[in-house]
């Protein structure tokens, strides 16, 4: 089964492009292009590249903070099977692990990634938000496989949702139905839990990113691509 290595998340990055300012990597993202303009004299464009991801530009693009969920299922992609729907279907939990997999490589990829003082406060952030992610995630597999609610209200850390999350556990009890428990989980459940978890966790630490671009004298600047005109239909 094959995991998803930190590298590869940066299969978008195009070549670094010279300018009067030094040198400048330009990333695809989303709304147009990330432009990160540096002095190679003092940080190598491999050690830029590898410390990329952790910029909240594209950080959260690229779902370094979250890990895959359970559903995911891309067509073409070999690690995966024929998607499915149902949770009980073999092909179903397969693809699930190989997401679980994918996170927790992401994971591991984390914390072998060695980086300056600046940005330990960005790695620590990463990593937690990225691990309750994946708590989240194999909590659900947990009762998908076992059909115990109370698998639903094991504690993490500060958040509980035996407490919390009381209504959306509940529910999840009374569901008359496997696909309804499998809705309210993938949705109610989820939001909720994920809320409690998030208010310890916090929000990226921005000031950590910026006192690195300013400590190697590193610039960014977002571009946004206006989207292409659509042709007003002829009558």
């Amino acid at each position: 089964m094959r995991a998803v290595a930190l590298g590869a998340l940066l299969l978008l990055l195009l070549s670094p492009a010279a300018t009067a300012a030094g040198r400048t990597l330009v990333f695809t993202t989303l709304y147009g292009e990330y432009r990160l303009t540096f002095d190679d004299a003092r940080m190598t464009e491999p050690e830029l590249r590898a410390l990329v991801v952790l910029s909240p530009h594209l950080a959260g693009w690229t779902s370094l903070a979250v890990a895959p969920r359970l559903e995911r299922c891309t067509l073409g992609e070999p690690a995966y099977l024929e998607c499915a729907r149902a949770s009980d279907s073999p092909r179903f939990l397969w693809n699930a692990r190989v997401n679980l997999d994918a996170g927790a490589a992401t994971l591991r990829g984390l914390g072998a990634l060695r980086a300056p003082a600046q940005l330990e406060p960005v790695l620590a952030w990463l990593r937690r938000s990225l691990a309750f992610s994946l708590w989240l995630e194999e909590t659900k597999l947990d009762f998908y496989r076992s059909r115990d609610a109370a698998v639903l209200a094991r504690r993490y850390e500060n958040a509980e949702p035996a407490l919390g999350c009381a209504i959306a556990v509940a529910a999840v009890r009374r569901a008359p139905s496997r696909q309804e428990q499998d809705d309210l989980v993938a949705l109610d459940w989820h939001n909720c839990v994920n809320a409690l978890g998030r208010r310890d966790i916090g929000e990226y630490p921005l000031p950590a990113w910026q006192r690195f671009l300013g400590a190697w004298s590193i610039s960014e600047r977002l571009v946004e691509t206006a989207p292409e005109p659509v042709a007003a239909p002829r009558r």
